[in-house]
């Protein structure tokens, strides 16, 4: 069967109910498309938001879940801005049967388990921007670029494809709350950092150009957190993820002014919110489309 452009389980809801939000008008559905994956190629379910603030020519926005694969509840978390700002929102999701565990999914299939680099035609990565291409026509937009966002394990997966495989379909992107990272750090082994990994100067290059924000919840600062992993190497960035966050950041800016490439990764904190994509949400969004008129205000 043809997996590309197959639109499903969609209708028109008037007056949906959102996370607690009021009502926004809008569109929901899944859309499912051919995940591209050379011999592991699958068909993957996007879950999306078009609100009725979306026109043609409006933002998309990719949103990645964390490692719970609640792709659907992640549309929600972005359904109040995305209606605020006109932009239409697309959520994969990464299914444990398709993508299991982190090293498929945050990790990117990169490396197989024995530590041989894969086929890139193989890497989780340019899923992203199969994505974009394939939900073009069936939810009818023209933009060539897109939006990222990550949170936990989301996160762990958009800062790695900016290192390993940097998309020019991205505009920005935010990686929020990491429990860990890959520094671009050629003398800490892979994964903890680029020692043994398929990354050379010029993909690095190509990285610290993204227009990539770390964002930080101000209290995800906890040290005993049930899925915080404890490795000896993820405990050297730091005792939690907003310590480690802050370290990835700063080693990353360090790194840059060493080789002398331009830096355009920025940090950024937000106060009163822990380890919550919900609560990243809106943040996130006002990163993106700050600029942008409220269409609720037109």
């Amino acid at each position: 069967m043809n997996l590309f452009y197959l639109l499903r389980s969609s209708a028109i809801f008037l007056g949906i109910s959102l996370s607690g939000c009021a009502s926004l008008p809008g569109e929901l559905g899944v859309i499912t498309v051919d995940d591209g994956r050379g011999a592991s190629s699958a068909p993957m379910d996007v879950y999306f938001y078009r609100p009725a603030t979306f026109k043609p020519g409006g933002p998309v926005l990719i949103v990645v879940h964390g490692s719970s694969r609640n792709a659907g509840d992640y549309r929600y978390y972005f359904a109040a801005a995305a209606w605020r700002y006109g932009a239409l929102i697309l959520a994969p999701e990464f299914s444990r049967e398709n993508y299991r565990g982190s090293r498929r999914f945050n990790l990117g299939n990169v490396k197989t388990r024995s530590g041989d680099t894969t086929l890139r035609s193989e890497w989780s990565f340019p899923v992203i921007d199969r994505i974009f291409d394939q939900a073009r026509a069936p939810l009818g937009f023209g933009q060539q670029g897109y939006y990222l966002f990550g949170h936990s394990a989301g996160s762990q997966f958009v800062h790695r494809m900016i290192m390993f495989s940097p998309s020019k379909k991205m505009i920005a992107a935010v990686a929020a709350n990491a429990g860990w990272y890959t520094e671009p750090d050629i003398t800490v082994d892979f994964p903890y950092g680029l020692n043994d990994a398929p990354a050379d100067k010029e993909i690095l290059r190509q990285a610290f150009r993204q227009k990539l924000t770390v964002m930080l919840g101000q209290d995800d600062n906890d040290e005993t957190h049930r899925s915080l992993r404890r490795t000896v190497e993820a405990n050297r960035q730091g005792p939690h993820r907003l310590a480690r966050g802050r370290h990835f950041y700063r080693r990353s800016k360090e790194i840059a002014g060493q080789l002398r490439m331009p830096f355009l990764w920025r940090l950024k904190e937000v106060s009163g919110i822990a380890h919550s994509g919900s609560g990243m949400a809106g943040p996130a969004a006002d990163v993106f489309f700050g600029s942008a008129l409220d269409p609720a205000s037109k």
